[in-house]
């Protein structure tokens, strides 16, 4: 008999095969005692593992590199640099010797400890980066019990990849041929596999705890990225459901490539242009397929953590972005610099921590107190628009002097590239995120200094309602028809129209369709989004009229808070 999971959709589309399945741990690790005598094959035994692991991984990369591309192999240098980390291996040794324990189960006592440690970041995003490590353990682990690898069989037909954690250098078997899904107990919506689900273009459901255990090779399964739900051995009913499914999906998939050429343009006649939100060079390719005109957000920060805990040098930076830019060219490709800091960024970087960290040393007031790490960025970016249309973004500003202060470094950098004759654009349009109330607030100030504005409404609504949107407790609180939230987004594209300057809308709102109508009437006329969610966006824009959504937009504005969430307040509050 079938049964049903629940997760979380990591990738839109319908996917129907076999269950292809990467096989949990086989036996739970216990404590065994080591004779005072073999301590020291012991200890060898778990570096012969580290050494096999080592070239395994090795392999991988040039494997990852051929088929993913630089940007998703370089987070295999993060592992290789955890194998040898001093503190992993000195204190498994250690237990090894002190507590006269087999190598397992001093090894699963270390990585315990250092995952703790990763559990308590609040952001999610550098939370779930533990997973490199989680990944190398579970190598060492196989390789200590004598295993050389983790899948199944591979059964017949269409295949689902199913585990319970699908680590970095287990994703290799996504891009294999046959792969048509991906469902996992652990992970989000930022994980590694979950944004290589996407650039892939493979549906994906994560965070169905205990889907693995449940699921055996060749087991008939219906995974739906959309819903978040995936049947495991459906009955005819629920399979006819997912195959109707699937076949909408593929058709609408097919509908959106072919209507990719027709511009987003209301029936009055008003334009607006749909750029894509990317975080791997991979996605590029949906992109252009749905119909992108360029690029309009490209958060840098995949790459900074892909090289973890190094830092990518002048070179990879000035490839990947030129690499970008180039396969969007006439576009543009929208840059933004490192948006990491603070608890967003890795321990080694900065010798203090910070009690509140999102509202700390973060984006670019972290940039500007270390040149050796923004520096390097700036002039690959600098370097990278000489050869296509390239536009830098800067995450966080709240006063026109740090747009002043990254505009004087871009010229002392291109003055010295020039000197070393070294091609490079000198005059680099540089915009900003508007992020933050005050930046809304003064919008009309910063469009004096910046070449473009691009709103960032998933901060900016929780900084402007107070309202942290991942906790329950308060979630209903989080309104982007708000008011207050309407009347800043007006007033920046106000601000940038009297100024002469675009404005885009790079947040979830963006992707919305069901928001099409009321950012159009408010005057928006350049978004950037999900590739999968253009042609929704476009269709809807299409079907509207810039006037008359101009009208309703206007009401909205004057509409009482409690009126734009018809949860009212106190939804969601306990009775």
């Amino acid at each position: 008999m079938g049964r049903c999971f629940t997760g979380i959709g990591a990738s839109s589309g319908t996917a129907i095969g076999r269950a292809l399945v990467i096989a949990p741990e086989t036996s739970p690790l216990v404590p065994v005692a080591v004779a005072a005598e073999r301590v020291d094959e012991e200890v060898a035994r778990f570096h012969r593992a580290r050494e096999r692991s080592r070239h395994q991984l090795k392999d991988l990369k040039v494997r990852m590199l051929r088929v993913l591309g630089e940007a998703y192999a370089g987070i295999l240098e993060a592992q290789l640099l955890i194998l040898d980390d001093p503190s992993l291996v000195g204190e498994t040794v250690e237990k090894i010797r002190g507590g006269r324990v087999a190598a397992p189960w001093a090894l699963k006592e270390v990585v315990q400890s250092f995952m703790r440690r990763f559990d308590s970041i609040d952001d999610g995003y550098l939370r779930e980066r533990g997973g490199d490590l989680a990944d190398v353990h579970r190598r060492l682990q196989r390789l200590l019990r004598g295993e050389s690898g983790g899948t199944s069989a591979v059964p017949d037909g269409p295949l689902i990849v199913v585990a319970h954690n699908l680590g970095p250098s287990d994703t290799m078997v996504l891009a294999r041929e046959g792969v048509v899904g991906l469902a996992t107990d652990m992970g989000g919506r930022t994980s590694h596999t979950a944004i290589l689900a996407q650039a892939l273009s493979l549906p994906a459901v994560v965070g169905l705890h205990d889907l693995s255990l449940s699921a055996r090779p060749g087991d008939l399964v219906a995974l739906d990225g959309d819903a978040g739900t995936v049947d495991l051995s459906p009955g005819d009913e629920a399979l006819g459901r997912a195959e109707a499914r699937r076949v909408a999906w593929t058709t609408r998939e097919a509908a959106m490539a072919a209507a990719s050429e027709l511009p987003a343009v209301t029936r009055d006649g008003v334009e607006v242009i749909l750029r894509a939100n990317i975080e791997l060079p991979q996605e590029i390719g949906a992109a252009i397929r749905y119909g992108a005109r360029g690029i309009g957000l490209y958060r840098s920060e995949f790459l900074f953590l892909s090289r973890a805990p190094e830092f990518p040098t002048e070179d990879e930076h000035y490839r990947t972005y030129r690499e970008l830019a180039e396969k969007v060219a006439p576009h543009p490709a929208v840059i933004r610099t490192l948006d990491l800091g603070g608890e967003k960024y890795f321990h080694e970087v900065l010798d203090r921590a910070e009690t509140n960290p999102v509202l700390g040393l973060r984006a670019v007031r972290f940039c500007l107190t270390r040149p050796d790490i923004f520096r390097p960025q700036l002039r690959g970016l600098l370097r990278a628009a000489a050869h296509a249309n390239v536009r830098i973004m800067i995450p966080l500003i709240t006063v026109a002097a740090e747009i002043r202060q990254v505009k004087k470094i871009l010229a002392e950098e291109a003055a010295l590239l020039k000197a070393e004759g070294v091609g490079c654009r000198e005059d680099v349009p540089v915009g900003i995120m508007i992020e933050v109330p005050a930046a809304a607030s003064t919008a009309d100030l910063l469009a004096e200094e910046a070449a473009f504005f691009s709103l960032g409404t998933n901060d900016l609504i929780q900084y402007a309602l107070a309202v942290d949107r991942s906790n329950e407790s308060v979630a209903y609180l989080y309104q982007p028809l708000h008011p207050a939230v309407l009347r800043m987004i007006r007033f920046v594209i106000t601000a940038g129209s009297a100024r002469g300057i675009n404005v885009s809308i790079c947040g979830e709102m963006a992707g919305d369709p069901s928001f099409a109508e009321l950012l159009v009437g408010l005057g928006m006329r350049e978004m950037s989004l999900q590739p999968r969610a253009i042609a929704a966006v476009r269709e809807a824009i299409r079907n509207l009229d810039a006037a008359g959504a101009a009208r309703r937009a206007e009401a909205a504005l004057s509409r009482h808070a409690e009126e734009a969430d018809d949860r009212g307040p106190g939804a969601g509050l306990p009775a």
